[in-house]
């Protein structure tokens, strides 16, 4: 491998999807590579299943908003310039807090997760998140999410149990 890729924000060739109620933008990556990186945008409120990737260690940095991060037994307020790195195997779930969307950078060694994306979305037609989520019965989700290493084991964080980690924070 010796060719570089450099991708910038304008770049018409990075597909982007509506996955649920966020937007994700893939970022090319040089030929060969096994790194997939995502650019999400979540809106306030955004929370998935608790879930557990079994071959994925789930990572991301914060670009921009705040975040309430379920990781096991802990729990954490994160925002913008945070590293979050959570490894395969184990529970976690968040929810977007605050005032405005969140922006997150995900880097991943496998592309599992971008292939769920690539199965529940639809190709986004501009960049924004989507004003009419789109959200399959919590069965087929399941099933779907299950075949791509994503397997959910309980409900999203609830907007009490982030308030309450905020809470206790400050």
């Amino acid at each position: 491998m010796t060719t570089a890729v450099v991708d910038s924000p304008d770049n018409e060739q990075a597909q982007a999807w509506w996955f649920l109620d966020t937007l994700v933008v893939e970022h090319r990556c040089a030929p060969e590579m096994d790194t997939v990186v995502l650019e999400m945008t979540l809106p306030v409120g955004s929370a998935p299943p608790l879930h557990v990737h079994d071959d994925l260690d789930d990572t991301w940095y914060i670009l921009e908003g705040q975040m309430v991060v379920r990781c096991g037994d802990e729990e954490l307020v994160v925002g913008a310039g945070h590293w979050v790195s959570m490894p395969r195997g184990v529970p976690h779930t968040f929810r977007v807090v605050g005032q405005r969307r969140a922006r997150i950078l995900l880097v991943h060694d496998n592309a599992s997760f971008r292939d769920l994306i690539r199965a529940l979305s639809t190709p986004a037609t501009e960049r924004v998140v989507p004003s009419h989520p789109m959200f399959p019965p919590m069965d087929e989700l399941a099933r779907i999410a299950a075949s791509h290493d994503l397997r959910p084991i309980g409900p999203p964080m609830s907007a009490e149990d982030s308030d309450t980690v905020l809470a206790n924070a400050s």
